[in-house]
């Protein structure tokens, strides 16, 4: 019983040598010298040669070719370990991004324009977070987690003077301000920075005043479905995202390559906003009719509440304008119209900018983590903007 267990062990040691020659010829056949080809091809023709009943045989054949297939390597010992994982890990990151160019592309919500089915990165006032305590609202306070930290006390009574930005390494990048004499560093980017601290209103601080008490939290971020784009058609009511290439903004350059908005219009459609209400006319359709007739995704941002506020009629859909969408192209809008630059400010998206179809929320772990645009309106009226600077 034992030198059958001897022998099977041997056996499968001699298969390992022997394997470990077939592998090497075959995955490095385009790089090996004739000369190791030539000795790994003796070492597989004498394998061939070995009688596997002889212990003996096997034994010196893994003694002596064992070695030989160490002095045929390029690299050795813990080089030849090194460069097995990078070759691993080489082939994870190439699936990783095949499947990231193919299928499914991460996605960060840059501003606030999708409020309330999508957060872009914005401002958490300590005391307002403070009223709706719960697991969420403590997750929400580990720093680095989801959030920078964004406190600022003024040292000294000054004007607002000047401030740079700060690139760091991390979720966010940072901004100098110059208040007075002195110095302030908060998150965020210059815009994000002046948002949340009002200066488009306010030049003059007071000593002991703190204009900022909370925290920039990161935004959403999402995985783009790129796939079923291809087979199902665009549909009114779709979270898409899309590339800006080609369209161009009559009042200011469009910030970053890709953009997320809610698709509201297809060819040959006629659209117009009255009384916060989108009403669409499709091709050959003699009436308008409301958006909610056309997709239940309309219905949340028209019932008026957690936010929502139905659509403001403004440039190309002012008050009493009709716009007719053209062929291959696409009419989209923010959920936040008061404060989303989209289809009424710079028009059309051509066909071939489509992206995909925004899937899932994966990051941050907050009440719409999960599918996009599943989840109800919060309870509780909308307080209506009266401009599109309201926020």
């Amino acid at each position: 019983m034992i030198s059958y267990f001897k022998l099977r062990k041997q056996r499968k040691t001699f298969k390992e040598v022997r394997l470990a020659a077939k592998r090497r010829l075959i995955s490095d056949d385009d790089i090996l010298s004739d000369e190791k080809k030539t000795a790994l091809n003796t070492i597989l023709a004498d394998a061939a040669s070995v009688d596997r009943s002889d212990a003996a045989a096997m034994d010196s054949f893994v003694r002596t070719r064992s070695s030989l297939l160490e002095k045929l390597a390029d690299v050795h010992g813990n080089k030849r370990k090194l460069r097995n994982f990078l070759d691993v890990l080489a082939v994870a990151f190439a699936v990783a991004f095949g499947i990231r160019a193919l299928y499914l592309q991460p996605f960060k919500i840059p501003t606030s324009s999708m409020q309330p089915t999508l957060f872009g990165i914005h401002y958490v006032d300590r005391k307002g977070l403070e009223e709706h305590n719960g697991p969420l609202a403590g997750l929400l306070k580990i720093p680095y987690l989801s959030v920078r930290k964004a406190y600022a006390e003024i040292g000294e009574d000054g004007e607002f003077q000047a401030y740079r930005p700060l690139r760091k390494f991390g979720l966010f990048d940072e901004t100098e301000l110059q208040i007075g004499d002195r110095t302030y560093t908060l998150p965020g980017t210059i815009y994000q920075v002046a948002r949340y601290l009002d200066l488009e209103r306010r030049r003059n601080f007071t000593k002991g005043e703190v204009p900022a008490d909370g925290w920039l939290a990161t935004g959403d971020h999402l995985f783009v479905d790129r796939v079923s784009i291809h087979y199902l058609p665009p549909r009114r009511g779709d979270v898409i995202v899309f590339t800006t290439e080609n369209i161009k903004s009559p009042t200011q350059p469009l910030a970053g390559f890709y953009y997320i908005k809610r698709l509201v219009g297809l060819p040959g459609d006629t659209l117009k906003i009255k009384g916060r209400m989108l009403y669409i006319k499709p091709k050959g359709a003699a009436e308008f009719r409301p958006a909610t007739d056309f997709s239940d995704k309309f219905k949340r941002l028209y019932s008026m509440e957690g936010g929502y506020q139905g659509h403001m009629a403004s440039e190309l859909l002012a008050p009493g304008l009709e716009l007719v969408v053209p062929e291959n192209m696409y009419f989209a809008l923010g959920d936040n119209t008061s404060n989303s630059l989209d289809g009424r400010n710079w028009g059309f998206i051509p066909r071939r900018n489509m992206i995909g179809r925004a899937l899932n929320i994966f990051w941050p772990l907050s009440r719409r983590w999960g599918l996009v645009d599943t989840k109800p309106a919060l309870s509780g009226k909308t307080l209506l903007p009266d401009s599109m600077g309201w926020q």
